[in-house]
């Protein structure tokens, strides 16, 4: 019994207990403190025991199995009370633990809070032009660039470049921002310069009219069912294709020539970030020239065989990525498709062709368009070597104040008693054809699905960062007997890429166009 009031007060941190009435007693607190832990059984048990006169034996063997037999079970019930508590206390932590991993890897993923500082105010801005994005003008490229806008001096910028991982950086950050790509998706789409001839429509891979045209609908008015109107036309099957970006730059190639346009445009770091600059004047303007000159009118598709591709491989020429609107022209014709309408040219070569010859076979094209069609303003594509044609002879032959008279069918580009007028067409450079449509039957594809990332994506390799992109785009007609064209024997639209051109590996700027007056009966 000893023992088992020394572990009690042990527990208690006692040296011995209160007495009552010369026995010891447990205190309302001590009492409180013993049951919390050992229970109601151990606890009664345990106070009678104190109570116990010293002389009182009977049953003591009885007494003394039971209360350590309490003791037992109320040890081994705070045993595993205090497991669970600290079972709990664990679970507790390890998903609290859990739980700032999580928020840890959810940071790891998003964005900074952004850092950067304010724009300097002494840096010159074009008021009327907006922010793009901010700008870390800490970084050494922005630094040299801050300097020269408020200084004009270029010492030390020669020695200044900018590093590969900050443009890399820069690059996601810009694509990051949707309206960013908004913009260049519609530059894209509208930024040739033949664009506005078009229609656009959107389709995965290819597009066909839904509709027909139809005969008339309109009769003299009688109860019964009499059906009128029906389909004309066959819609044509315009193919889209799927084209790509790989263009490496070399950062260090192009900072003296943006600091140059920032200075003169008077433009601050956000107002046109250098990640803009590169998709403005090195990227863009190619693209647009490629789609222009190169695909859309001229171009001839490929198929390529994929596994005969591989990485570090040249890349292909744009035009054969697609079949454009001459070339579908001239293979139709060759096929005796019989789907457009095609004036017959004769010995015409308007190179060769007196004025008079030219003025004529103009108005013979024009009068030869369906009556339909003539009621409709439209333009007739051509060349502008052959637009350049018209207008001397026009000039030649009706003198040279024929182009100012105050009637706006004589002179102009408007051909004569007609409401169809002459458009010289970038893309159609040294062609012989003449042809004409309404707009709405022009047409030009962009994907139905897929928001094109232009560029989507950066990386690093060693000196120069290398951007990567993708769109889509066809183009086509989408009835054939809505055209109507002139198109020479012999002509090769794809030839005069080259011809004219040069591959597309080369520099193009500066090539002349040589036409060869005899070549195929049209030229």
């Amino acid at each position: 019994m000893k023992k088992m009031a020394t572990i009690i007060l042990g527990f208690l941190g006692l040296t011995e207990f209160s007495e009552k009435d010369g026995k010891p007693v447990l205190t309302n607190d001590q009492r409180s403190k013993v049951l919390a832990t050992f229970g109601e059984d151990f606890t009664s048990k345990f106070e009678k025991y104190l109570s116990k006169d010293e002389n009182e034996s009977e049953g003591e063997s009885e007494a003394v199995v039971s209360l350590i037999s309490a003791f037992t079970d109320a040890q081994a019930k705070s045993t595993a009370s205090l497991e669970a508590k600290f079972q709990k206390q664990i679970d507790d932590l390890l998903g609290a633990n859990k739980k700032l991993n999580d928020q840890i890897d959810t940071l790891a993923l998003s964005a900074e809070d952004d850092v950067i500082p304010e724009m300097d105010k002494d840096i010159r801005r074009d008021a009327s032009k907006p922010s793009i994005m901010k700008v870390d003008m800490r970084l050494p490229v922005y630094a040299t660039v801050g300097h020269f806008l408020k200084t004009g001096a270029m010492r030390g910028v020669e020695a200044a470049t900018i590093e590969v991982a900050d443009l890399a950086t820069e690059f996601g950050t810009y694509l990051s921002q949707g309206r960013n790509n908004l913009d260049e998706v519609q530059a894209l789409f509208q930024g040739f310069t033949s664009a506005d001839m078009f229609t656009s429509k959107m389709a995965i891979t290819e597009w066909q009219a839904t509709q027909a045209l139809i005969t008339s609908v309109s009769q003299q008015f009688s109860s019964k069912w009499t059906p009128s109107g029906k389909a004309l036309f066959k819609p044509l099957k315009i193919r889209n294709r799927r084209h790509k970006i790989n263009y490496p730059i070399i950062p260090a190639d192009v900072l003296e020539s943006y600091m140059m346009h920032m200075y003169d445009e008077g433009l601050a770091p956000d107002q046109m970030p250098i990640t803009k600059y590169i998709w403005n004047n090195l990227i863009y303007p190619q693209l647009m020239q490629d789609v222009e000159l190169r695909m859309i009118w001229k171009g001839k598709y490929v198929e390529k065989d994929q596994n005969t591709i591989n990485n570090g491989d040249p890349g292909t020429p744009p035009e054969d990525s697609m079949t454009g609107i001459e070339t579908f022209l001239v293979d139709n014709k060759v096929a005796n498709a019989k789907k457009v309408g095609y004036h017959d040219v004769g010995a015409f070569n308007y190179l060769t062709a007196t004025d008079q010859e030219v003025l004529d076979y103009v108005q013979d094209f024009m009068d030869w368009i369906a009556p339909i069609f003539r009621t409709k303003k439209m333009p007739i594509g051509c060349g502008d070597e052959f637009f350049k044609r018209y207008k001397r002879a026009y000039k030649n032959v009706w003198g040279p104040g024929s182009g100012k008279s105050d009637d706006a069918n004589f002179g102009g580009n408007t051909i004569d008693f007609s409401k169809q007028y002459l458009r010289p067409i970038d893309g159609m450079f040294a062609s012989p054809i003449l042809f004409v449509t309404p707009k709405e039957n022009l047409i030009k594809l962009r994907h139905k699905n897929d928001i094109p990332r232009v560029i989507n994506d950066v990386q690093k390799h060693d000196y120069e960062v290398r951007t990567y992109g993708e769109y889509w785009l066809g183009a086509g007609f989408a009835y054939g007997e809505a055209v109507f064209a002139s198109v020479p024997d012999g002509y090769d639209p794809k030839a005069e890429i080259t011809k004219v051109y040069d591959a597309h590996d080369t520099y193009q700027q500066n090539k002349g166009i040589e036409l060869a007056a005899s070549a195929g009966g049209g030229l």
